[in-house]
């Protein structure tokens, strides 16, 4: 319902009336839009989407402020965006673009040389948790582990387009032939001060 008042005559009104339109306040005028019916579809393709992008977003948090990770990450972020942005809109594009590429991505996890426990492992020191949606079309989900991988990733891509970010141990070395200690050095670069 709603609520209309009128002193010195002057009207506002705000609320919304039926299923017509809307009037609120905005910037200090009265203004008034048609009401549309709120929509959250929980599709499969979409569930996808979230899916990439919520659980690269939760992968940055572990980056601590101080930490020589982000100090990279940021000196490679594009213009006009943020580190984390920059980040998932990279690794959105170019690396989990298709449903395709998020599943090979995330077999090349699962099958990883150093073992997905040990990924999940180094992931939990850095309290990353399970990011997963219910309704998607793919059977990957972003484990902790993956958050992780999906960081290394990024940082051995940075240092291959730039050059003078992530140029250190453990991005120097191709993530295919990573190691535990890799691992170990890639948390220390996202806490270390």
């Amino acid at each position: 319902m709603a609520k209309v008042t009128g002193p010195l005559f002057s009207l506002s009104a705000s609320g919304k009336i039926g299923d017509a339109m809307v009037h609120f306040g905005w910037k200090g005028l009265n203004v008034v839009r048609g009401w549309v019916k709120p929509r959250n579809p929980e599709e499969p393709e979409q569930g996808d989407y979230r899916l990439k992008l919520g659980g690269l977003g939760m992968a940055t948090r572990c980056a601590e402020k101080t930490s020589k990770y982000r100090d990279d990450a940021i000196l490679s972020q594009d213009a006009g965006q943020t580190w984390v942005s920059s980040f998932v809109g990279y690794m959105a594009q170019n690396v989990l673009k298709t449903v395709g590429n998020l599943e090979t991505v995330y077999t090349l996890y699962t099958g990883h040389t150093a073992t997905k426990a040990v990924w999940d492992a180094k992931a939990a020191l850095l309290e990353l948790a399970l990011f997963d949606m219910p309704y998607k079309t793919t059977t990957a989900k972003f484990d902790s582990g993956f958050q992780l991988y999906c960081l290394a990733h990024y940082g051995i891509a940075m240092r291959l387009a730039k050059e003078d970010v992530f140029n250190r141990t453990p991005f120097t070395v191709a993530l295919a032939s990573w190691a535990e200690a890799n691992i170990t050095a890639l948390v220390a670069d996202l806490t270390a001060v």
